[in-house]
């Protein structure tokens, strides 16, 4: 299983050799619930294996299904379900992903991997991370206005103060201090703690160790922004020191170590939801703007043009909108076809992978967010 990000899905091939297959899942995480996702999994099994039929023989098809009826059989992994799950197959290749969020239900069989309802699912502006912090313990959480995972650490994280300090880890020491002449036997000894600086130096250390972790391990990788539960205090220490570049001001001033997780998740998103908010407005009025200039486009056929030249800045998707059909990423072309057919994707998430490529911004947004109805707006960069 892999994480994923708003700008790239680790795991996936870019280029993967035809038939790329790609399947999505709502998922239940409990009993009885999950006892039906089997049995939905092994529909949309058909429905891929019906699309291959049409075009590949039955050989090939057994082999790229193959990994897909392995994965049925594994009880563990269905036993261990989020609300959604992805899988990707190709010639040689298959990745899963468990994730927070229900998808809509659809099984593609294309010339590249269907990505847009990932993309809505792990876009920044809605998921995030939460590190808890104290002064002794640190802990990472994953969570958006729905739930909250608490995320499994690998072993060199810093979890505690001991386990990043070890043997440097600080103790009250004695210092001596004299009184009257040595000979005359006045040399006394008086015991001083400096406990308290010394805590503040391994706070400090500690902060830094898991800022570091956290970084590398974490937000460099998924791009995500980083909430800090943290008291007062050590707010203003971890941020003095951070050189997380995802941190963001937003903030739960509490100790996060008296909250379940249910309260930190609440918490959090009452905190993120104007930034969620105000970030779909400025796009959506910025699209908007483009549009009624002439400076964008709200034409999937002009979109694809201009994706395939480099000339989108920013990208918005409807996230329940599917276009079907072919596009050319050399020229931009669109062709359109049915959706069962082997080679025929969604074009709006094709043109969305393309503005990605080519180093533009894509959002996915709800019917609601939407500046424009016919499923994507486009801001030019030039």
């Amino acid at each position: 299983m892999s994480a994923l990000n708003e700008y790239m899905v680790p795991g996936l091939i870019k280029n993967a050799p035809s038939p790329c297959l790609s399947l999505y899942q709502k998922t239940h995480r409990t009993f009885p619930e999950n006892r039906q996702d089997t049995l939905r999994y092994t529909n949309l099994l058909s429905t891929l294996q019906r699309s291959l039929a049409q075009k590949y023989p039955a050989r090939e098809i057994q082999t790229l299904l193959e990994p897909y009826l392995q994965l049925a059989d594994d009880e563990d992994f269905w036993t261990h379900a989020l609300d959604g799950l992805a899988v990707f197959g190709a010639p040689g290749f298959f990745h899963a992903y468990r994730f927070q969020g229900s998808p809509r239900e659809l099984a593609i069989a294309a010339d590249s991997f269907h990505t847009k309802p990932l993309l809505r699912v792990m876009q920044s502006s809605r998921r995030f991370h939460i590190l808890s912090l104290s002064r002794t313990t640190a802990a990472m959480f994953e969570a958006d206005q729905y739930s909250i995972d608490a995320l499994q650490l690998p072993s060199d994280f810093p979890a505690t103060l001991e386990q990043a300090l070890g043997s440097e880890l600080s103790h009250p020491e004695i210092t001596l201090a004299s009184f009257g002449p040595a000979a005359g036997g006045g040399v006394r000894r008086h015991g001083h703690s400096s406990r308290r600086d010394e805590e503040e130096i391994d706070t400090e250390k500690f902060f830094r160790q898991v800022d570091s972790a956290v970084s590398r391990m974490f937000s460099n990788t998924s791009g995500m922004p980083l909430m800090l539960a943290a008291l007062p205090e050590h707010q203003g220490l971890f941020r003095k020191i951070s050189k997380n570049e995802r941190l963001i001001k937003e903030a739960m001033t509490t100790d996060p170590q008296h909250l379940s997780e249910e309260q930190l998740k609440k918490r959090a998103w009452e905190a993120m939801a104007p930034v969620h908010a105000a970030r779909i407005s400025r796009e959506g009025e910025l699209c908007a703007a483009a549009i009624a200039s002439g400076t964008g486009t709200d034409d999937p056929e002009t979109a694809a043009v201009a994706a395939a030249e480099g000339r989108i800045a920013v990208l918005l998707l409807r996230s329940e909108a599917l276009l079907p059909g072919k596009l050319d990423p050399a020229t931009g072309e669109v062709t359109f076809a049915p959706l069962d057919n082997p080679g025929v994707d969604d074009l709006l998430d094709d043109i969305g992978s393309l503005v990605m490529e080519k180093g533009g911004r894509v959002l996915v947004l709800s019917d609601e967010e939407m500046p424009s109805i016919t499923g994507l707006a486009a801001a030019y960069r030039f």
